[in-house]
């Protein structure tokens, strides 16, 4: 699938288990980044067709980044995830546009099924 797919998260093993469950289902077109700041640039000049979000980044530890890419871009579809499975931080980024959230560590079918979802407005 063509789809670009932006993965940001500052955890490497992380960045690997989602590219790698990705790339199983049929992504190829995947960038990484693993600090907001860069993550943003990339973000603006890519736009890519889904953002895979980590809430907690050595330079962005709340939602700020969220907020700032649909500042950018309206319509973009983010998916957040954290290993924090916080029902308050779960709303909050619904509530401010993200169009789903994962909790790691997550289950590959069940990624997958959401990472389509989103990318198919279904």
């Amino acid at each position: 699938m063509s789809d670009l797919i932006l993965i940001v998260d500052d955890a490497r093993f992380a960045r690997r288990i989602e590219r790698k469950a990705l790339e199983d289902a049929g992504f190829e077109n995947i960038i990484e980044a693993k600090m907001a700041s860069e993550a943003f640039e990339i973000f603006k000049e890519k736009k890519p067709e889904l953002t895979l979000l980590d809430i907690t980044l050595p330079d962005n530890s709340d939602l700020t980044l969220l907020k700032r890419m649909l500042k950018e871009r309206p319509d973009a579809k983010i998916i957040m995830n954290s290993a924090i499975g916080q029902e308050l931080i779960i709303s909050d980024a619904l509530e401010i546009g993200a169009k789903d959230f994962i909790t790691k560590p997550f289950k590959e079918k069940e990624f997958i099924e959401k990472v389509v979802r989103v990318i198919k407005n279904v």
